[in-house]
């Protein structure tokens, strides 16, 4: 009994001392692939197009006069296409309360761009 107790624990420590050299060897192995371009690699990937950023009603309104002229409001596609409509009393400016209407009929929230 004593003597298959003495067999395996030899077993157990000569697979523990061999097993980092195996490791090692792989490692090895990869790197020497590497350098001789060999190794299998994944193409890349483009990233797909960030979605433009949501500006402010300060942002948008570059002469801070507190409305949005045509020309401001151009970074908001829907917006732009629609600005007569949304202008109600069509003076060529766009209040908040405006705009706020306009979304409201459009059954959009917009949060950024109203406050």
């Amino acid at each position: 009994m004593l003597n298959i107790r003495k067999q395996y624990l030899a077993i157990v420590v000569a697979t523990s001392l061999a097993a980092p050299a195996a490791f090692a060897q792989s490692a090895a192995d990869a790197s020497t692939d590497a350098r001789a371009g060999t190794q299998a690699t994944t193409p890349a990937v483009p990233a797909t197009p960030a979605s433009p950023a949501m500006k402010s009603w300060t942002e948008l309104d570059a002469n801070g006069n507190g409305t949005l002229s045509a020309t401001e409001a151009e970074p908001l596609p829907g917006l732009s296409k629609s600005f007569a409509t949304a202008d109600a009393d069509a003076n060529g400016e766009l209040t908040q309360d405006e705009y706020k209407a306009w979304l409201a009929t459009k059954g959009k929230d917009k949060p950024n761009a109203g406050a």
